[in-house]
């Protein structure tokens, strides 16, 4: 629990607070500007917030940079700490005397905190378990009518998702999360592998197409395998992996001697000057690949044309060079022929047979892959939609849990607020959107008495370890109702932090408690800070 804080910037040099409820006390005319709201933003710094620092400038710009030294005291022990406004990212480990001992980052100051506090939940950060509910004029969490909003942009579903982390709910949720993210990916990949023509994009009409050919294929290499089984061939090595990945090795270098021989064919022809139809021969060539640019074709050729008069060394030396590389090629063309007849040890059989064995299953295995990018693609949509719906059926049974025990909680706290005279509220969640709802009585006053009766029924049911309420969210309730809430307040375990003013409005039993839990007490001759430079009084 937060144990005290001091500044010497406060009129009071150090403030103790203790268990339950801790009150900031305003006069009975109700002055504004003395600190109320201030003191509990300061709180709300100690905890690890540094909305402070935006919406209390006027108090940096008129006593300067402060520093505030605070305890903290758990079971195990007690932890001093310092944090200024100046270097508000970062917060000083102290000894008992404030000594700075060393300097960590705010959010390890507040990964602390939340190990301390017993409330470390999964994927859900301090500030948003304790800063969500300290509930105080200038932060953004004031909507009564959206209890679970840590800010005004903050949409539903992420509100409800931080409600489910905060109920430690999320573990089970986040397996199937993350197995859709992870399929999700993989889609993905497979999406743009295809987009990049890296892998074929095999469409559901296609993968029927190539299943019915795989089927004709294997009957034909059956009937090949039949062909030369007299030969004593090795049917298994002629389609073997190893056999396969030589036979392509092979094709890739055949394209390859086939594109440098088109090019030595042409320098020679420019070598001899013999003046070649070109239109023609490049026709021919476009008959063969259709998309061979012809414009650029023919631009390259009469560049070429122009440049052979002046470059014949050079065509010289390239038609060396091609000759080389071709004659390289060769070579280890003939190596991979070698290889191949090697590990097949064929004899008998005849040349075409082998042939046609090894082209026969490499068109199988090349089908057999697309399909399989299908078929794989296939099966991420059937996971991907399984565990979508899983989750969302996971989702709903945790949320009606959550919601079950709100509510609940909250008519157990309504009916000690307001007996049998008014309904309680209640908390519906469906999917990611969510409505808080009040029957029979839309005041402000009622609303904000339900915001409040709904923290308070968190501050039970989960690990959330305070929480702060404004004078805003008090001063319309009716004094009945306000009365029974101290009581509440009072009773609680855990600390909770309110600023209130007028308390003698209320009758003996409940100002008493007020009175008895009031950690500073304010009014316009005595203000939390020194210096008082707001003369405002409305």
């Amino acid at each position: 629990m937060l144990k005290r804080i001091r500044c010497d910037k406060f009129r009071e040099k150090e403030i103790i607070f203790h268990p339950g409820l801790n009150a900031v006390i305003g006069d009975e005319i109700a002055s504004n500007s003395i600190g109320k709201s201030t003191l509990l933003m300061i709180i709300d710094f100690v905890f690890g917030g540094s909305e402070y620092i935006k919406t209390n400038s006027d108090a940096i710009e008129q006593l300067g940079p402060h520093e505030f030294l605070f305890e903290f005291d758990f079971e195990d022990e007690k932890l001093y700490f310092s944090r200024s406004t100046s270097s508000y990212l970062f917060v000083n480990r102290c000894d008992h005397a404030f000594q700075v001992q060393s300097q960590i980052k705010l959010d390890e100051y507040t990964k602390l905190l939340q190990k301390k506090y017993q409330c470390e939940l999964d994927s859900l950060g301090f500030r948003s378990v304790v800063g969500r509910y300290f509930r105080i004029y200038g932060k953004e969490n004031l909507n009564e009518h959206k209890p679970i909003q840590y800010f005004e942009k903050e949409s539903s579903s992420k509100s409800i998702l931080a409600l489910v982390k905060l109920f430690d709910k999320y573990s089970s949720l986040k397996a199937y999360e993350d197995q859709i993210a992870t399929l999700g990916e993989e889609k993905k990949i497979l999406a743009n592998a295809a987009k990049r023509e890296l892998i074929p994009n095999v469409s559901k009409v296609a993968f029927s197409r190539n299943s019915e050919k795989i089927i004709e294929l294997s009957q034909q290499l059956e009937a090949v395998k039949k062909d030369i089984v007299s030969a004593s061939t090795d049917i298994t090595a002629l389609i073997s992996e190893e056999i396969l990945q030589l036979r392509k090795e092979k094709s890739a270098l055949t394209v390859r001697r086939n594109i440098l021989s088109s090019r030595l064919q042409r320098i020679q022809t420019n070598l001899q000057n013999k003046g070649a139809n070109l239109s023609m021969e490049l026709e021919q060539f476009a008959l063969y690949f259709p998309d061979f640019n012809m414009e650029q074709a023919r631009n390259v050729d009469a560049f070429h044309e122009k440049l052979t008069h002046i470059l014949k060394s050079e065509l010289q030396s390239a038609d060396k060079e091609l000759r080389a590389q071709i004659s390289e090629l060769d070579a280890q063309i003939s190596q991979i022929e070698a290889k191949i007849t090697d590990k097949l040890n064929i004899r008998d059989a005849p040349k075409f047979a082998v042939e046609k064995v090894v082209d026969l299953a490499a068109q199988i295995k090349q089908l057999s892959d697309e399909n399989g990018y299908f078929t794989k693609a296939q099966s991420i949509d059937e996971s991907l939609k399984a565990a979508t719906s899983d989750l969302a059926a996971l989702k709903e049974l945790a949320l009606d849990d959550i919601c079950n025990q709100v509510n609940t909680k909250m008519y157990e706290l309504n009916k000690k607020i307001y007996g049998d005279s008014r309904r309680a509220p209640t908390l519906n969640i469906h999917g990611d959107r969510y409505s808080f709802s009040t029957y029979g009585d839309t005041g402000t006053g009622t609303a904000f008495a339900n915001l409040i009766t709904f923290d308070l029924a968190l501050l039970d049911l989960t690990c959330l370890p305070a929480v702060a309420h404004d004078l805003p969210l008090l001063k319309n309730i009716e004094n009945p109702a306000m009365e029974k809430i101290i009581l509440l307040y009072a009773a609680s375990k855990k600390q909770i932090f309110i600023a209130i003013d007028k308390i003698h409005s209320y009758d003996k039993v409940a100002s008493s408690v007020v009175e008895t839990h009031g950690v500073i007490q304010l009014s316009k001759d005595k203000t939390l800070f020194i210096k008082n430079w707001k003369n405002a009084t409305t």
